[in-house]
């Protein structure tokens, strides 16, 4: 029997990378570890490499420091970012297959060819997963699948696992008790935090911005908020994890994962992404006002 470990994002996205690796490889014995880009090189500080015949790194968009330790001949890079590509020059001996694409988990779904190894109800959990985090939102449950997943406590990965390892078919009344507190949640949001708008310029380009707090839901206070004030981009911080959080508008051109990048030495999606707060990001909050 194979050894294999996955470490992998500890969002949705990884949670269905996880679950691909899992449905392609059912004879192995498969541990996992969720990470995450922020705490990628303080969880795998002490990781044996050695021990397993495979190792999965999921959902991650690696740095070359981050690279220099995974490239191990055992190792396989599944990611989607469009960044990455770029970093893919300083792997020797590891396997990667690094593409821009909707997802991660759509990803290994194709290259490890699971179609017809899954039943219906497992194709669609694949979808629900890959539709959301492409943001695309064109299949009933999206939204409320990351808030299920977002709910978990402790091991996200694990609970993920338990309840949608069969596949998708609607959730049970736990999952939608859970799913009517996010939206009491939100609510309750918009009636007691204050938004902050701004023009900040960038390139020569001036852009109408957002800024607030956040402690939860950060893509579904975003959409509000940018459909509300038709803002280019909002600024989501929280305070608790020191975590900034960005996401633009549609019609929006900048590339959110670049301005990561540049501000706070982050990264991610061109319509998403994030990093950790800084003074930069200080700074510009400051010629935010509230409305």
């Amino acid at each position: 029997m194979s050894n294999i470990h996955v470490i992998t994002d500890a969002d949705l996205d990884g949670a269905g990378s996880f679950l691909c690796v899992k449905y392609a490889y059912k004879n192995a014995n498969i541990t996992y570890q969720a990470t995450t880009e922020k705490t990628f090189l303080e969880d795998i500080s002490f990781f044996d490499f050695k021990k397993y015949d495979l190792v999965f790194i999921c959902d991650l968009n690696l740095k070359k420091e981050e690279i220099k330790i995974v490239d191990n001949k055992n190792v396989i890079i599944f990611d989607h970012h469009a960044e990455h590509e770029n970093n893919l020059k300083y792997y020797e001996k590891a396997k990667t297959i690094v593409k821009e694409y909707s997802s991660c988990t759509k990803l290994l779904y194709h290259t490890l060819k699971l179609e017809s190894k899954l039943d219906d109800k497992q194709k669609l959990l694949i979808k629900i997963v890959d539709d959301y985090d492409s943001y695309q939102l064109k299949i009933p449950f999206s939204k409320q699948l990351d808030q299920v997943f977002w709910t978990y406590t402790g091991d996200r990965i694990k609970k993920f696992t338990d309840d949608f390892y069969e596949g998708f078919s609607g959730f049970n009344q736990f999952q939608k008790n859970a799913l009517k507190i996010v939206e009491n949640k939100i609510e309750k949001f918009f009636k007691e935090e204050t938004i902050h708008i701004g023009i900040l310029k960038l390139g020569g380009k001036e852009y109408k911005i957002a800024g607030t707090f956040v402690t939860f839901s950060p893509n579904e206070i975003a959409e509000r908020v940018i459909k509300t004030y038709n803002v280019d981009f909002i600024i989501m911080i929280n305070m608790n994890a020191k975590n900034v959080y960005l996401r633009k508008n549609s019609k929006c051109s900048l590339n959110m994962g670049k301005l990561a990048e540049k501000l706070m030495d982050g990264g991610g999606h061109d319509d998403s992404a994030g990093g950790k707060l800084n003074e930069t990001i200080i700074n510009i909050t400051k010629f935010l006002k509230p409305v």
